[in-house]
Protein backbone atom coordinates (compact mmCIF):
# COMPACT_ATOMS: atom_id res chain seq x y z
CA UNK A 1 0.00 0.00 0.00
CA UNK A 2 1.14 3.28 -1.11
CA UNK A 3 0.31 6.77 0.61
CA UNK A 4 0.04 9.59 -2.24
CA UNK A 5 -0.19 13.35 -1.83
CA UNK A 6 -2.32 15.35 -3.95
CA UNK A 7 -0.78 18.98 -3.79
CA UNK A 8 -3.74 21.25 -5.12
CA UNK A 9 -5.99 24.49 -4.64
CA UNK A 10 -9.55 25.84 -5.37
CA UNK A 11 -9.06 26.23 -8.83
CA UNK A 12 -12.41 25.26 -10.09
CA UNK A 13 -11.72 22.71 -12.93
CA UNK A 14 -8.23 21.21 -11.50
CA UNK A 15 -9.95 19.68 -8.54
CA UNK A 16 -12.51 17.19 -9.88
CA UNK A 17 -9.88 15.19 -11.99
CA UNK A 18 -7.73 15.07 -8.72
CA UNK A 19 -10.11 13.77 -6.56
CA UNK A 20 -11.34 11.01 -9.22
CA UNK A 21 -7.61 9.97 -9.58
CA UNK A 22 -8.02 9.72 -6.00
CA UNK A 23 -10.92 7.85 -5.62
CA UNK A 24 -9.26 5.01 -8.03
CA UNK A 25 -6.44 5.13 -6.03
CA UNK A 26 -8.12 3.75 -2.84
CA UNK A 27 -10.16 1.50 -4.98
CA UNK A 28 -6.90 -0.14 -5.56
CA UNK A 29 -5.82 0.00 -1.95
CA UNK A 30 -4.12 2.59 -1.61
CA UNK A 31 -3.82 5.79 1.26
CA UNK A 32 -4.45 9.49 -0.55
CA UNK A 33 -4.25 12.57 1.54
CA UNK A 34 -4.39 16.03 -0.15
CA UNK A 35 -2.54 19.35 0.82
CA UNK A 36 -3.82 22.38 0.35
CA UNK A 37 -5.99 25.57 1.45
CA UNK A 38 -8.49 25.79 4.54
CA UNK A 39 -11.43 26.85 2.04
CA UNK A 40 -10.93 23.15 0.18
CA UNK A 41 -11.30 21.23 4.08
CA UNK A 42 -14.85 20.87 3.64
CA UNK A 43 -15.19 19.73 0.20
CA UNK A 44 -12.62 17.15 0.63
CA UNK A 45 -13.82 15.68 3.91
CA UNK A 46 -17.28 16.19 2.41
CA UNK A 47 -16.20 13.27 0.17
CA UNK A 48 -13.60 11.60 3.06
CA UNK A 49 -10.34 12.28 1.59
CA UNK A 50 -7.93 13.53 4.10
CA UNK A 51 -7.12 17.14 4.26
CA UNK A 52 -4.10 18.89 5.47
CA UNK A 53 -4.33 22.43 4.88
CA UNK A 54 0.15 24.17 3.81
CA UNK A 55 1.35 25.83 7.31
CA UNK A 56 2.18 29.15 5.94
CA UNK A 57 0.24 29.75 2.98
CA UNK A 58 -2.62 27.31 3.59
CA UNK A 59 -5.11 30.31 5.28
CA UNK A 60 -5.39 32.38 1.56
CA UNK A 61 -8.61 32.93 0.82
CA UNK A 62 -9.08 33.64 -3.05
CA UNK A 63 -12.71 33.97 -2.46
CA UNK A 64 -11.88 37.07 -0.34
CA UNK A 65 -10.22 39.27 -2.19
CA UNK A 66 -13.21 41.08 -4.91
CA UNK A 67 -11.07 43.44 -6.98
CA UNK A 68 -9.43 41.27 -9.68
CA UNK A 69 -6.13 42.60 -9.62
CA UNK A 70 -5.39 41.50 -6.08
CA UNK A 71 -6.89 38.45 -6.74
CA UNK A 72 -4.41 37.29 -9.59
CA UNK A 73 -1.69 38.98 -7.12
CA UNK A 74 -2.94 37.11 -4.30
CA UNK A 75 -2.83 33.59 -6.22
CA UNK A 76 0.78 34.30 -7.81
CA UNK A 77 2.02 35.08 -4.23
CA UNK A 78 0.43 32.11 -2.47
CA UNK A 79 -0.50 29.31 -5.22
CA UNK A 80 1.05 29.85 -8.39
CA UNK A 81 4.33 31.38 -7.30
CA UNK A 82 4.41 31.05 -3.85
CA UNK A 83 8.46 30.60 -1.74
CA UNK A 84 6.86 29.58 0.89
CA UNK A 85 5.77 26.21 -1.22
CA UNK A 86 9.69 25.24 -0.63
CA UNK A 87 9.27 24.70 2.47
CA UNK A 88 5.40 23.90 3.37
CA UNK A 89 5.26 20.88 0.98
CA UNK A 90 8.16 19.44 2.11
CA UNK A 91 6.76 19.70 5.20
CA UNK A 92 3.54 18.65 4.67
CA UNK A 93 4.85 15.40 3.25
CA UNK A 94 6.53 14.50 5.86
CA UNK A 95 3.82 15.07 8.48
CA UNK A 96 1.70 12.88 6.64
CA UNK A 97 4.60 10.23 5.94
CA UNK A 98 3.65 10.55 1.66
CA UNK A 99 5.67 7.98 -0.67
CA UNK A 100 4.10 9.76 -4.26
CA UNK A 101 3.53 13.45 -4.55
CA UNK A 102 1.08 14.74 -7.37
CA UNK A 103 1.34 18.67 -8.06
CA UNK A 104 -0.88 21.03 -9.69
CA UNK A 105 0.77 22.06 -12.44
CA UNK A 106 0.36 25.88 -11.94
CA UNK A 107 2.05 25.42 -8.62
CA UNK A 108 5.88 26.25 -9.41
CA UNK A 109 6.65 26.32 -5.76
CA UNK A 110 5.71 23.18 -4.99
CA UNK A 111 7.12 21.82 -8.42
CA UNK A 112 10.31 23.43 -7.08
CA UNK A 113 10.65 21.83 -3.69
CA UNK A 114 10.50 18.30 -5.40
CA UNK A 115 13.71 19.22 -6.95
CA UNK A 116 15.08 18.64 -4.10
CA UNK A 117 13.18 15.51 -2.51
CA UNK A 118 13.78 12.13 -3.56
CA UNK A 119 9.71 11.57 -3.22
CA UNK A 120 8.38 10.41 -6.79
CA UNK A 121 6.42 13.43 -7.93
CA UNK A 122 3.65 13.43 -10.90
CA UNK A 123 1.94 16.60 -12.56
CA UNK A 124 -1.33 17.13 -12.98
CA UNK A 125 -2.74 19.28 -15.52
CA UNK A 126 -6.78 19.09 -15.99
CA UNK A 127 -7.29 20.56 -19.50
CA UNK A 128 -5.66 21.55 -22.95
CA UNK A 129 -1.83 22.63 -21.83
CA UNK A 130 -2.20 24.69 -25.05
CA UNK A 131 -5.02 26.76 -22.99
CA UNK A 132 -3.90 26.17 -19.31
CA UNK A 133 -0.53 28.14 -19.70
CA UNK A 134 -0.25 31.50 -20.38
CA UNK A 135 2.43 32.41 -22.89
CA UNK A 136 5.47 33.87 -21.30
CA UNK A 137 4.94 37.28 -23.75
CA UNK A 138 1.39 37.81 -22.36
CA UNK A 139 1.10 39.80 -18.74
CA UNK A 140 -0.38 37.16 -16.87
CA UNK A 141 2.59 34.82 -18.46
CA UNK A 142 4.95 37.31 -17.65
CA UNK A 143 3.96 38.04 -14.26
CA UNK A 144 3.99 34.66 -13.39
CA UNK A 145 7.22 33.57 -14.62
CA UNK A 146 8.80 36.13 -13.29
CA UNK A 147 7.94 35.09 -9.87
CA UNK A 148 8.78 32.07 -10.77
CA UNK A 149 12.12 32.79 -11.32
CA UNK A 150 12.60 34.48 -8.77
CA UNK A 151 11.66 31.77 -6.36
CA UNK A 152 13.78 29.46 -8.34
CA UNK A 153 16.74 31.75 -7.99
CA UNK A 154 16.21 32.26 -4.15
CA UNK A 155 16.28 28.18 -4.23
CA UNK A 156 19.57 28.27 -6.65
CA UNK A 157 17.41 26.24 -9.76
CA UNK A 158 17.79 27.37 -13.03
CA UNK A 159 15.69 29.79 -14.93
CA UNK A 160 12.62 28.50 -16.51
CA UNK A 161 11.72 30.21 -20.42
CA UNK A 162 8.09 29.08 -20.09
CA UNK A 163 6.08 28.09 -17.37
CA UNK A 164 6.00 24.15 -18.42
CA UNK A 165 9.68 24.15 -18.86
CA UNK A 166 9.29 22.91 -14.81
CA UNK A 167 7.14 19.94 -15.39
CA UNK A 168 10.45 18.53 -18.47
CA UNK A 169 11.98 16.16 -15.67
CA UNK A 170 8.70 14.76 -14.42
CA UNK A 171 5.41 12.60 -15.36
CA UNK A 172 2.71 14.50 -16.69
CA UNK A 173 -1.07 13.35 -16.30
CA UNK A 174 -3.45 15.63 -18.45
CA UNK A 175 -6.96 14.98 -18.03
CA UNK A 176 -8.29 15.67 -21.92
CA UNK A 177 -7.81 13.97 -25.15
CA UNK A 178 -5.08 14.93 -28.02
CA UNK A 179 -7.98 16.25 -29.78
CA UNK A 180 -8.67 19.45 -27.66
CA UNK A 181 -5.07 19.65 -27.25
CA UNK A 182 -2.68 21.21 -29.90
CA UNK A 183 0.27 20.86 -27.96
CA UNK A 184 -0.03 17.05 -27.92
CA UNK A 185 1.64 16.96 -31.19
CA UNK A 186 4.57 18.00 -29.72
CA UNK A 187 4.83 16.59 -26.49
CA UNK A 188 7.53 13.84 -25.29
CA UNK A 189 6.94 10.48 -23.77
CA UNK A 190 7.10 11.86 -20.26
CA UNK A 191 3.33 13.78 -20.98
CA UNK A 192 0.27 11.28 -20.57
CA UNK A 193 -2.90 12.16 -22.46
CA UNK A 194 -5.66 10.18 -20.74
CA UNK A 195 -8.59 11.78 -21.18
CA UNK A 196 -10.91 13.50 -18.93
CA UNK A 197 -11.44 11.89 -15.64
CA UNK A 198 -14.72 12.45 -13.67
CA UNK A 199 -14.81 12.77 -9.84
CA UNK A 200 -17.73 9.91 -8.32
CA UNK A 201 -20.91 11.93 -6.30
CA UNK A 202 -23.22 10.80 -4.27
CA UNK A 203 -26.66 10.68 -5.83
CA UNK A 204 -27.84 14.21 -5.45
CA UNK A 205 -31.56 12.92 -5.70
CA UNK A 206 -31.85 14.23 -9.51
CA UNK A 207 -35.64 14.33 -10.22
CA UNK A 208 -37.03 15.57 -13.75
CA UNK A 209 -39.56 19.10 -13.19
CA UNK A 210 -40.89 17.67 -16.28
CA UNK A 211 -43.17 15.05 -16.83
CA UNK A 212 -42.02 11.85 -18.65
CA UNK A 213 -44.30 12.60 -21.98
CA UNK A 214 -42.12 15.91 -22.33
CA UNK A 215 -40.06 15.22 -25.39
CA UNK A 216 -39.33 18.93 -25.96
CA UNK A 217 -35.46 19.15 -26.35
CA UNK A 218 -33.56 19.79 -23.33
CA UNK A 219 -30.90 22.54 -22.92
CA UNK A 220 -28.31 22.14 -20.21
CA UNK A 221 -27.37 25.54 -19.14
CA UNK A 222 -24.19 24.81 -17.02
CA UNK A 223 -22.03 27.49 -15.94
CA UNK A 224 -18.86 28.16 -13.20
CA UNK A 225 -19.49 27.45 -9.88
CA UNK A 226 -16.51 28.71 -8.12
CA UNK A 227 -17.65 31.99 -7.27
CA UNK A 228 -14.66 33.71 -9.01
CA UNK A 229 -17.44 35.16 -11.84
CA UNK A 230 -20.32 36.57 -11.31
CA UNK A 231 -22.33 34.50 -13.92
CA UNK A 232 -25.70 35.81 -13.60
CA UNK A 233 -25.85 37.80 -16.62
CA UNK A 234 -24.86 35.10 -18.85
CA UNK A 235 -27.76 33.04 -17.26
CA UNK A 236 -30.40 35.81 -18.06
CA UNK A 237 -29.69 36.64 -20.87
CA UNK A 238 -29.72 32.30 -21.79
CA UNK A 239 -33.47 32.36 -20.13
CA UNK A 240 -34.53 35.11 -22.21
CA UNK A 241 -33.08 33.86 -25.10
CA UNK A 242 -34.83 30.94 -24.83
CA UNK A 243 -38.17 31.64 -23.47
CA UNK A 244 -40.86 30.77 -25.69
CA UNK A 245 -38.61 28.37 -27.23
CA UNK A 246 -39.84 24.77 -28.02
CA UNK A 247 -37.17 23.44 -25.27
CA UNK A 248 -36.74 22.36 -22.13
CA UNK A 249 -34.20 24.71 -19.95
CA UNK A 250 -32.52 23.41 -17.04
CA UNK A 251 -30.28 25.72 -14.97
CA UNK A 252 -27.52 24.38 -12.85
CA UNK A 253 -27.65 27.72 -10.56
CA UNK A 254 -27.64 28.97 -6.93
CA UNK A 255 -31.21 30.13 -6.19
CA UNK A 256 -29.92 33.20 -4.49
CA UNK A 257 -28.65 34.58 -7.99
CA UNK A 258 -30.65 37.67 -9.26
CA UNK A 259 -31.71 35.69 -12.73
CA UNK A 260 -35.40 37.71 -12.62
CA UNK A 261 -38.32 36.07 -14.01
CA UNK A 262 -38.05 32.27 -14.81
CA UNK A 263 -39.53 31.24 -18.00
CA UNK A 264 -42.24 28.32 -17.61
CA UNK A 265 -40.01 26.22 -19.94
CA UNK A 266 -37.25 26.61 -17.46
CA UNK A 267 -36.22 24.87 -14.28
CA UNK A 268 -33.18 26.46 -11.47
CA UNK A 269 -31.77 23.58 -9.71
CA UNK A 270 -28.80 24.52 -7.35
CA UNK A 271 -26.65 21.32 -8.57
CA UNK A 272 -27.16 19.21 -10.92
CA UNK A 273 -24.44 16.18 -11.68
CA UNK A 274 -23.80 16.36 -15.43
CA UNK A 275 -23.69 12.78 -15.59
CA UNK A 276 -27.55 12.27 -14.72
CA UNK A 277 -28.80 14.70 -17.36
CA UNK A 278 -26.63 14.97 -20.57
CA UNK A 279 -27.44 11.57 -21.72
CA UNK A 280 -31.19 13.80 -22.57
CA UNK A 281 -29.69 16.95 -23.86
CA UNK A 282 -29.74 18.51 -26.57
CA UNK A 283 -26.96 21.27 -26.09
CA UNK A 284 -25.24 22.86 -23.71
CA UNK A 285 -24.84 26.00 -23.05
CA UNK A 286 -21.69 26.83 -20.86
CA UNK A 287 -18.62 29.16 -19.94
CA UNK A 288 -16.69 26.81 -21.50
CA UNK A 289 -14.41 24.93 -18.29
CA UNK A 290 -13.06 21.83 -19.08
CA UNK A 291 -15.36 19.75 -16.67
CA UNK A 292 -18.85 20.66 -18.34
CA UNK A 293 -16.72 20.52 -21.76
CA UNK A 294 -15.84 16.99 -21.09
CA UNK A 295 -18.93 16.09 -19.67
CA UNK A 296 -20.76 17.35 -22.75
CA UNK A 297 -18.94 15.47 -25.27
CA UNK A 298 -18.79 12.21 -23.20
CA UNK A 299 -22.41 12.10 -23.56
CA UNK A 300 -21.84 13.29 -27.72
CA UNK A 301 -23.84 16.67 -26.15
CA UNK A 302 -22.84 19.85 -28.53
CA UNK A 303 -22.18 23.20 -26.67
CA UNK A 304 -22.65 26.74 -27.01
CA UNK A 305 -19.81 28.36 -25.43
CA UNK A 306 -19.98 31.92 -23.81
CA UNK A 307 -17.07 31.92 -21.81
CA UNK A 308 -15.53 33.69 -19.79
CA UNK A 309 -11.95 35.45 -20.26
CA UNK A 310 -9.49 33.66 -17.96
CA UNK A 311 -8.17 30.52 -17.89
CA UNK A 312 -8.37 28.02 -20.27
CA UNK A 313 -12.15 28.98 -21.18
CA UNK A 314 -11.70 31.36 -24.40
CA UNK A 315 -9.37 28.47 -25.95
CA UNK A 316 -11.62 25.81 -25.28
CA UNK A 317 -14.72 27.81 -26.69
CA UNK A 318 -12.93 28.35 -29.61
CA UNK A 319 -11.56 24.82 -29.97
CA UNK A 320 -14.55 23.09 -30.24
CA UNK A 321 -16.33 25.36 -32.34
CA UNK A 322 -12.74 24.68 -34.79
CA UNK A 323 -13.85 20.95 -34.40
CA UNK A 324 -17.36 21.72 -35.41
CA UNK A 325 -18.32 20.54 -32.46
CA UNK A 326 -20.38 23.67 -31.30
CA UNK A 327 -20.37 27.26 -31.82
CA UNK A 328 -18.39 29.81 -29.76
CA UNK A 329 -19.81 33.70 -28.84
CA UNK A 330 -17.99 36.48 -26.73
CA UNK A 331 -19.40 35.94 -22.91
CA UNK A 332 -21.58 38.77 -22.90
CA UNK A 333 -23.92 37.86 -26.32
CA UNK A 334 -27.31 39.42 -26.03
CA UNK A 335 -30.18 36.79 -26.15
CA UNK A 336 -30.82 37.29 -29.75
CA UNK A 337 -27.25 35.95 -30.63
CA UNK A 338 -27.64 33.17 -28.17
CA UNK A 339 -31.39 32.32 -29.08
CA UNK A 340 -29.99 31.91 -32.98
CA UNK A 341 -26.97 29.66 -31.89
CA UNK A 342 -28.83 27.20 -29.83
CA UNK A 343 -30.94 26.65 -32.74
CA UNK A 344 -28.26 26.57 -35.22
CA UNK A 345 -26.48 23.86 -33.03
CA UNK A 346 -29.77 21.70 -32.15
CA UNK A 347 -30.96 21.92 -35.89
CA UNK A 348 -27.85 21.14 -37.84
CA UNK A 349 -27.01 17.66 -37.40
CA UNK A 350 -23.26 18.07 -38.04
CA UNK A 351 -22.82 19.22 -34.49
CA UNK A 352 -23.74 16.37 -33.16
CA UNK A 353 -22.22 14.16 -35.33
CA UNK A 354 -18.85 16.23 -34.32
CA UNK A 355 -19.69 15.77 -30.75
CA UNK A 356 -20.50 11.98 -31.11
CA UNK A 357 -16.86 11.75 -32.76
CA UNK A 358 -15.28 13.17 -29.57
CA UNK A 359 -17.42 10.91 -27.36
CA UNK A 360 -15.53 8.12 -29.11
CA UNK A 361 -12.47 9.32 -28.40
CA UNK A 362 -13.09 10.13 -25.12
CA UNK A 363 -14.24 6.82 -23.91
CA UNK A 364 -11.05 5.21 -25.71
CA UNK A 365 -8.99 7.07 -23.20
CA UNK A 366 -6.80 5.46 -20.95
CA UNK A 367 -9.10 7.23 -18.37
CA UNK A 368 -8.87 6.95 -13.73
CA UNK A 369 -7.35 3.16 -14.62
CA UNK A 370 -4.70 5.14 -16.56
CA UNK A 371 -3.66 7.41 -14.36
CA UNK A 372 -3.49 5.39 -11.77
CA UNK A 373 -1.36 2.70 -13.26
CA UNK A 374 1.04 5.43 -14.14
CA UNK A 375 1.06 6.72 -10.48
CA UNK A 376 1.61 2.71 -9.32
CA UNK A 377 4.57 2.98 -11.87
CA UNK A 378 5.62 6.08 -10.47
CA UNK A 379 5.61 4.60 -6.83
CA UNK A 380 7.87 1.36 -8.23
CA UNK A 381 10.45 3.70 -8.26
CA UNK A 382 10.60 4.97 -4.45
CA UNK A 383 14.21 4.16 -3.20
CA UNK A 384 16.07 5.04 -6.73
CA UNK A 385 18.21 8.14 -6.41
CA UNK A 386 16.26 11.60 -7.42
CA UNK A 387 17.88 12.06 -10.85
CA UNK A 388 16.91 8.57 -11.92
CA UNK A 389 13.40 9.03 -10.55
CA UNK A 390 13.13 12.60 -12.90
CA UNK A 391 14.48 11.03 -16.12
CA UNK A 392 11.54 8.74 -15.78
Amino acid sequence: MTRFAFVTWDGGGNVPPAAGIAQGLVARGHDVVFIGYEVQRPRFEGRRLPFVALRRTGGFDIYAIGDAGQRIAGLTANVWASPDHLDDVPEALAATSSDVLVVDFSMQGALASAIRSATPTAVLAHSAIAGLVPPPESPVGAARLGATNRLREAARLPQLARLNDAWAAYTTLVTTIPALDPAAERADESIHYLGPIFEELPDDGWESPWPAGDHRPLVLVSFSTTGLWDQSSRIRNTLEALAGEPVRVLVSASQSMDLGPIPENAAIRPFVSHHRVLGGAAITVTHAGHGTVAASLAHGVPILALPNQAADQPFLAARVEELGAGLALEGDSGPSAIRVAVREVTTEPSYAAAAAKLAIAIHAAPGVGGAVAELERLASLRGRASSDIQRR
